[in-house]
């Protein structure tokens, strides 16, 4: 996380410095800032991908004429993710394997509570 504002606009604004400098980033949260009661929990977040980026990343915030040495090609960059299936198909492969542990978990202690009864 690179910044948090209860303005989404604000937010926006920085995204789109950030990318214009070869730094990808999101926002994560933008439909929180119309909950009525204002939290700073709840204000949308800027994120950025690329944890080597978090530095320049920072500095161009603060000041919009930072020369960013870790630029990447924002464009490439977005090409090469996921898109919105890939990422459901991916999402629901990694809750059914979630979903099998936590079964077989369950089915072994229970096999496990009766192996001890058993014997007691």
């Amino acid at each position: 996380m690179i910044a948090r504002d209860g303005s989404t606009l604000h937010l926006l604004e920085l995204k789109e410095r950030l990318e214009d400098n070869g730094i990808p980033a999101v926002i994560h949260g933008e439909n929180t800032a119309r909950m009525l009661i204002p939290f700073f929990l709840f204000q949308p977040t800027l994120w950025i991908y690329l944890d080597e980026q978090y530095e320049d990343a920072s500095q161009l915030i603060v000041n919009s004429e930072h020369t960013v040495k870790t630029k990447i090609n924002v464009e490439a960059f977005y090409k090469e993710q996921p898109n919105e299936v890939e990422q459901r198909n991916e999402l629901n492969a990694a809750l059914i394997h979630l979903a099998l542990f936590v079964g077989l978990l369950m089915a072994g202690m229970f096999i496990f509570v009766k192996v001890l009864e058993w014997f007691s």
